[in-house]
């Protein structure tokens, strides 16, 4: 878990914990940061692995809903004073401090992810589209918003691609864990969807249950998550400009790399009821070179279509 490897430790600059972590925890994002120059790397790390510390009071069930509440709630209320009130991890909150205000990053991004994840905390129905877009800005998109200036991205078209390459990963998520989530309590394809295609929640979680298959109707709201997600992925595209190019990679190897779940979700026939979609490395490499040839068009200037994320 991500939170033990702030117990005790609090090196000034060192990251290399945080890195295993990563490497474990979030294999998409170790990968790519690899490509990040080594001073922009350990400040990028040391927020995503922030974040990933607060997604895990809230998603890993160490904690019951009451809990979990109140250490979120802390930790809101450490962002709203400007980092003056006591957390329950205070070399985890000196090393975030040091970053906030190395870049003078506004708090409100993370507040907003804390509030998606107070909502998560409980049982849960995402109604419709606009409610399902907010919560992926809130539990990613927000994350994306917070990590530009890091990056070096401070305009606009740079700022709303970084929120839309968050929201693209958040659907992803969304359709690789359908079966998941339900045995967890929670449903996250909208139920304006469902009733599109006739399906009450109720038999999605009488599937998950009983881990069967997902029938027509399911399939099609699943495909339906992945053509939004890839909408989302080419919003992000127009922003891979606004990007130095001694960061563009690492970014474009991270929508690639996530990009490719959604390949391997249509493999399975959008079983992700009983089958977990993960990129293999095949699937990786294929990934792998699609970003380089993505990022030296940009570095010669040539005009770059959208990455495929699963499109001939």
């Amino acid at each position: 878990m991500i939170s033990s490897i702030f117990r005790g430790s609090d090196r000034q600059g060192g990251s290399t914990d945080w890195n295993a972590i990563l490497a474990r925890h979030g294999r998409s994002f170790w990968l790519a940061s690899r490509f990040l120059p080594r001073e922009t790397r350990h400040d990028v790390t040391t927020i995503y692995a922030f974040f990933r510390y607060l997604d895990d009071i809230a998603d890993t069930g160490r904690w019951d809903p009451r809990q979990a509440e109140a250490l979120l709630c802390s930790w809101q209320a450490w962002l709203v004073s400007d980092f003056a009130t006591p957390v329950p991890n205070p070399s985890l909150a000196r090393a975030v401090a040091r970053v906030y205000a190395r870049y003078d990053l506004p708090t409100q991004y993370a507040r907003d992810l804390i509030d998606g994840l107070l909502d998560d905390l409980f049982p849960r129905r995402i109604r419709s589209l606009p409610e399902l877009y907010h919560y992926c800005y809130q539990v990613a998109g927000a994350v994306g918003l917070t990590l530009a200036p890091l990056l070096g991205v401070h305009c606009r078209p740079g700022q709303s691609a970084a929120n839309a390459l968050g929201i693209a990963m958040q659907l992803t998520n969304i359709a690789r864990d359908v079966g998941e989530d339900l045995r967890r309590g929670r449903l996250y394809l909208p139920i304006e969807d469902l009733t599109r295609f006739g399906i009450q929640p109720h038999e999605l979680e009488r599937l998950a249950s009983e881990f069967r298959p997902p029938d027509h109707r399911l399939q099609a709201v699943i495909r339906l998550q992945i053509m939004r997600a890839r909408q989302f992925y080419r919003q992000a595209v127009r922003g891979y400009p606004c990007l130095p190019p001694r960061v563009r990679l690492a970014i474009i190897v991270s929508a690639e790399v996530y990009g490719a779940i959604l390949q391997v979700i249509e493999r399975n026939h959008y079983d992700t009821i009983r089958l977990r979609a993960v990129a293999g490395y095949d699937d990786k490499a294929v990934a792998l070179l699609r970003a380089w040839q993505m990022h030296r068009r940009l570095s010669h200037g040539v005009n770059c279509p959208c990455p495929s994320f699963g499109i001939a």
